[in-house]
């Protein structure tokens, strides 16, 4: 009776913590949204390094693949630590996709719009990044992980900004 009671109580332990650690709708919204963007950002970039002549896209666009990814990769340590059973987004959203196949068919425009997709983004996710670690119901280590990852977020704004016009 005492073994049953315990293994009860251990397993009563083990529930608790686990629903403690479960990520809220805050978290889930977030980190969709924010997994999506980082995809966004690294298939536009992906798309520029064949698209565009421009050196400084050239480059702004390999630091975008090389800073996202590794972005990409603290948000799903992140996750794991906290929820192993979450499965983020694999692709961008509709909108997202609608953006990279215009980027696909815009031509001698490539830049402009390439431009204009990195000044979008990079201020939506700014936006979505500081409303989230603001939020009293965001999950301390995934908090972490986007307040980590925001100042390289607002580089990359300035650094678009920088970016010619062609």
């Amino acid at each position: 009776m005492k073994k049953i009671l315990i293994f009860s109580v251990l397993i009563a332990a083990a529930t608790s913590a686990q629903a403690a650690s479960a990520l809220s709708h805050t978290d889930t919204n977030f980190l969709n949204k924010a997994v999506m963007g980082n995809m966004f950002e690294i298939q536009a970039s992906q798309l520029a390094l064949t698209m565009t002549k421009a050196p400084a896209d050239q480059t702004f666009a390999k630091q975008m693949i090389s800073d996202h990814t590794k972005l990409g990769n603290d948000v799903r340590a992140a996750v794991a630590k906290v929820d192993a059973n979450m499965m983020l987004p694999g692709s961008v959203s509709k909108a997202q996709q609608r953006m990279l196949n215009k980027l696909k068919k815009s031509g001698k425009n490539f830049d402009k719009l390439y431009k204009a997709d990195m000044l979008s983004s990079h201020a939506k996710t700014i936006t979505l990044f500081a409303n989230y670690t603001a939020s009293r119901h965001a999950n301390p280590t995934i908090k972490a992980a986007a307040m980590n990852a925001l100042p390289t977020i607002k580089m990359h704004h300035d650094e678009a900004k920088t970016l010619p016009k062609m």
